[in-house]
């Protein structure tokens, strides 16, 4: 029998995150930046969906995977077959702010 398909999932919190990334690279003018950081988003999560352990592992039962080209980790966990995004997390904010979302 097949393995059951991964779901990758972005947190309420995870979305307000990237969408605060995108906002500021526009409140800048680079909004070349913007869409390059939502591809990169983007090919993390279908990376996530395929390979799901990719992330280094972490505290509080939580995984780190870097997004390529920009200071930001994805923070996840790993629940039977579902991948939940808890945090775009900037290099340069506290760590473990993320520990109590879901």
């Amino acid at each position: 029998m097949p393995p059951k398909p991964i779901r990758v999932s972005l947190s309420a919190e995870a979305q307000a995150d990237a969408d605060a990334v995108v906002d500021w690279y526009i409140g800048e003018g680079a909004l070349i930046a913007a869409e390059d950081f939502t591809e990169e988003l983007d090919g993390a999560l279908n990376l996530l969906n395929q390979f799901a352990a990719l992330g280094e592992s972490g505290a509080h039962n939580t995984r780190t995977l870097p997004l390529h080209g920009f200071p930001y980790s994805l923070i996840y966990r790993l629940q039977d077959n579902t991948v939940r995004v808890i945090s775009v997390a900037h290099h340069s904010r506290r760590p473990g702010y993320w520990v109590g979302r879901r």
